[in-house]
């Protein structure tokens, strides 16, 4: 039987060398988000306690699942992953007050720099306006596609569903809950700034949140490494929290 039968079955007999083997077939998800995640861990250690709550949020959703909801496991499952280790990393704070104040910073700097040339901004351009150095620019871009996740893409509950940023990406031709919030929701402001995005940035967003493809494989459509689409990212993803305070200031009402 294949995986998601595997499951199933499991689910009817609640035999627990099924649910072994289950759990052994899908610890790839784990893997899979964590690498998503593109996560700077400060340690071995770390890096394995991450995966070890990965593996907790799947054994959950394995013992959670519902197949008559008509999602697939493995969708179900890497849902539940995700949730799992960002609630993890941000009880441990894995962003530290001084990068966050840095973050702050760079965000300015990077709506400053865009406004004044019209155009995005080099990380050369960036490093020197924060008058730092080069390498510490890339992490601080790369660093901010974790904060932002950290802060946006958890999940969102409205009218009994559950949202992320990833069901915001726009599409013109959909048409169903969330064309019904109100305009002034979080959520449909992140949908107005991410349209602002330019094409590469946007298209970078759409990749990885609404294809769900790695960093590596952008970056291998892109002719572009790993590192250089994870600070493209970090960029957009700031770019949109201005945009969101923007958007904001505009909005007294929310």
């Amino acid at each position: 039987m294949n995986n998601e039968d595997l499951v199933k079955e499991y689910l009817k007999t609640r035999d627990p060398r099924l649910r072994e083997q289950a759990i052994l077939k899908f610890v790839p998800v784990v893997k899979y988000v964590i690498g998503r995640l593109n996560l700077s861990v400060r340690n071995r250690t770390e890096l394995e306690d991450i995966h070890s709550f990965g593996i907790m949020g799947l054994i959950r959703a394995l013992d959670d699942y519902d197949p008559s909801k008509n999602t697939s496991f493995k969708t179900y499952a890497t849902w539940r992953v995700r949730g799992t280790i960002l609630d993890y990393l941000r009880k441990i704070d894995i962003v530290s007050r001084t990068d966050r104040a840095k973050l702050k910073k760079i965000e300015n700097v990077v709506a400053k720099l865009t406004l004044k040339n019209n155009r995005e901004p080099s990380a050369f351009e960036i490093s020197n306006e924060m008058n730092t150095d080069l390498r510490e620019c890339h992490r601080l871009l790369e660093l901010a596609q974790l904060n932002f996740v950290l802060s946006l893409d958890h999940v969102q509950h409205h009218d009994g569903e559950d949202l992320r940023l990833s069901d915001v990406i726009p599409d013109k031709n959909a048409i169903g809950p969330l064309e019904r919030l109100n305009k002034l929701d979080t959520i449909q402001l992140v949908k107005e700034a991410i349209v602002k995005l330019p094409e590469r940035q946007k298209l970078i967003v759409l990749m990885y949140y609404t294809d769900e493809m790695t960093l590596l494989e952008i970056g291998k459509v892109l002719n572009l490494s790993e590192s250089r689409v994870s600070r493209l990212l970090g960029k957009a993803l700031l770019t949109i929290r201005y945009e969101l305070k923007n958007m904001e200031v505009e909005t007294p009402n929310m």
